[in-house]
């Protein structure tokens, strides 16, 4: 009789040490998983910002001089000693830093240029670094720089330019205002442009490729 008794004691009691156990075990869970869920609210390594709310607008990048990339946005939350930074990758997933941009009050324009890009795929971000830590990304880009089917000669140009593209495309002649002085549809192949009514000066010229979808801006010297 003693010995069932005993048994029962011992039964009750590892009865409140399992459910205490449960309990504290899942007390612990709740509390892992809250903290969780606060970091990935608050930690600001965490952040990919987009949009007209954001600390970053208007993002978007150009080709230039054939092998330059443009990155410019907008940003009007910056203070005196914060940092812009251009991240780069070739798969969208591993960045390095590129360059560092410091920060002006009161300028919401900023930018800036990738001298020696990838060949092929480019994959762009700014990181911006603040005061006591913060530190935010913006959305990103992605800017393809492939080998251009387009040459033009002579340059500088008397009266004749001979105009050499791969694909249809689109070419102006800019001023340096950015007025439109000549206008052509371009076929694939080689095509003479007569540029006689330009006076003498520095041009812009600008193709739009429409298969590659890409900008090529280039300087004109007009004798």
């Amino acid at each position: 009789m003693l010995c069932l008794l005993c048994l029962g004691y011992f039964g009750n009691l590892m009865n409140k040490l399992f459910w205490l156990t449960s309990t504290a075990i899942v007390w612990c869970c709740f509390a892992m998983a809250q903290k969780q869920a606060n970091d990935s609210t608050t930690n600001p390594q965490q952040s990919l910002v987009a949009g007209k709310d954001s600390l970053f607008t208007d993002f978007s990048y150009s080709i230039k001089d054939r092998a330059k990339i443009w990155l410019h946005w907008k940003s009007d939350s910056v203070k005196e000693g914060d940092f812009f930074v251009m991240e780069r990758s070739d798969d969208g997933n591993r960045f390095e830093t590129v360059e560092a941009l410091k920060c002006t009050p009161g300028i919401s324009d900023y930018e800036i240029t990738d001298n020696a890009p990838l060949a092929g795929h480019n994959f762009y971000r700014i990181h911006y670094t603040g005061e006591k830590g913060k530190s935010v990304y913006s959305k990103i880009v992605q800017a393809d720089l492939f080998q251009s089917g387009f040459k033009f000669y002579p340059n500088p140009v008397d009266k004749l330019l001979i105009i050499q593209s791969d694909h249809f495309s689109e070419m102006q002649i800019l001023n340096q205002s950015g007025a439109v002085l000549i206008s052509s549809q371009l076929q694939a192949g080689l095509q003479v442009i007569n540029v006689s009514s330009l006076e003498k000066g520095n041009y812009l010229l600008r193709v739009s490729d429409k298969m590659s979808k890409r900008d090529i801006t280039e300087q004109l010297l007009k004798n």
